[in-house]
């Protein structure tokens, strides 16, 4: 594959050329011609190609995601089996091209964009700009301000924790529920699983995503919709006892009991596969649910005097080492302090971080913080993170992950894996 990314490529022209595997990803395009050329699978992902001419193209297989093609010309061209999701299509010059199965998933258009004869925009995913939500959109916006900052850095804890010694693993405790409550909002402990434990979960999940219907339709097909390269893996506890450790590590059990109640409960436990290509997550917060919120809402939270109880906490166990290319989760230090769930306008003011974890560390973290997942810009690495939510007793389970376990996994299981899926749970009568 040829590359010219992330270059200044303003009013260069590639005319009457045979392209093939090229990748102009986060190119500056503007004003450049590709009139006449054969292009195939090329790769134009968040590249500004304003005011582009590709009168006369034949297109396939090439993707345009998130790109700017605002007042781009495609004049008589040719476009078969390509992806323009998310991308900016306003004042765009479509007139007398051809399409064949092309993905206009939440792309932008509006009056000045000329269409094809009879071609339905709306029939193929495309939304006009009068009835654009932009808080569907944030995602974009987030990942701008998130590269300006991408050098930045967690800052080191003070203290590695010692494992011979109770009286520090108290501390730590202690240490974990100040930063969800009082402190910056999240807790990491690097290297908290050996690299065979990690290996061992690793090749699992990797077994089972290749199994997944989803994966086998569409990892191959260079240009297909970004969205079905995140895939979520549940049921993770019949597949191995060693996700039994994974969903109750003892430090972060210990914690929680302070934070959320001693027969606190886990709502949600799967792992977050996101393949190359994948577009990643927008800036939100899960508190106790992501879909209950809206950008802007205040969020409920409970606290007496010197104690602190939270609707929920969150636990991502890392399985990849951090890389600049796949990226990984971004957060916004403090956040949690706000209250609300994040809007536009916090996602353009803020600076945000990179979490660079090496795998087999674990965030601890209050759910209240905003946080998301930034793209995996890589052409053949993937990014595994196994995600846990845990919420108080009382609170109604997300994903009822105690209904599809089997019973040896309860029976063989020596920490608190009944109480995390709800088996002594007990709720009230209805007496009225």
């Amino acid at each position: 594959m040829l590359r010219y990314e992330n270059q200044d490529l303003n009013k260069d022209k590639f005319d009457y050329k045979n392209l093939t595997n090229n990748s102009f990803f986060n190119s500056k395009l503007y004003k450049s011609s590709f009139k006449n050329c054969n292009l195939e699978k090329c790769s134009f992902w968040e590249s500004n190609l304003t005011y582009a001419n590709f009168n006369n193209a034949e297109i396939k297989n090439c993707v345009f995601s998130d790109a700017n093609l605002s007042k781009a010309s495609f004049l008589n061209s040719i476009i078969i089996n390509s992806n323009l999701s998310h991308a900016n299509l306003k004042g765009v010059n479509f007139k007398n091209a051809k399409f064949k199965n092309i993905n206009l998933r939440d792309a932008i258009f509006d009056k000045k964009t000329k269409w094809p004869k009879n071609f339905n925009p709306l029939y193929h995913g495309a939304i006009n700009d009068k009835n654009f939500n932009p808080y569907d959109y944030s995602t974009k916006l987030s990942y701008l301000n998130i590269k300006k900052l991408s050098n930045q850095i967690i800052r080191k804890k003070k203290k590695i924790i010692n494992r011979k010694k109770t009286i520090l693993k108290n501390k730590t405790v202690k240490r974990i529920i100040y930063e969800l409550t009082k402190g910056k909002g999240f807790f990491i402990i690097k290297n908290y699983y050996n690299k065979n434990k990690i290996k061992k979960v690793l090749d699992i999940i990797t077994r089972e995503i290749k199994r997944d219907n989803i994966y086998q339709k569409n990892y191959s097909k260079f240009s297909c919709d970004k969205k079905y390269k995140n895939i979520n893996i549940l049921n993770l506890l019949n597949l191995d006892k060693i996700f039994s450790e994974i969903i109750q590590p003892r430090i972060a059990m210990d914690a929680f009991k302070k934070l959320l109640g001693e027969n606190f409960i886990c709502t949600w436990f799967a792992a977050q596969c996101s393949l190359p290509g994948s577009r990643g997550q927008n800036m939100h917060l899960d508190y106790p649910y992501v879909v209950f919120n809206k950008p802007g809402d205040r969020i409920p939270y409970y606290g007496m005097e010197d104690k602190e109880l939270l609707l929920s906490c969150g636990l991502l166990t890392y399985l990849h080492d951090f890389d600049k290319e796949k990226s990984g989760t971004f957060f916004l230090e403090n956040s949690h302090k706000f209250r609300k769930f994040p809007t536009i306008e916090d996602v353009k003011k803020n600076n945000f971080q990179q979490v660079k974890i090496p795998k087999g560390g674990i965030m601890i973290f209050n759910t209240l913080m905003w946080h998301g997942a930034m793209p995996n810009y890589s052409h053949n690495k993937n990014r595994f993170v196994v995600v846990a939510h845990y919420t108080p007793g009382f609170v109604r389970t997300r994903l009822d992950i105690a209904k599809k376990i089997k019973k040896s996994v309860i029976k063989k299981d020596k920490g608190i894996l009944r109480q995390l899926l709800g088996f002594n749970k007990k709720l009230p009568k209805t007496t009225y």
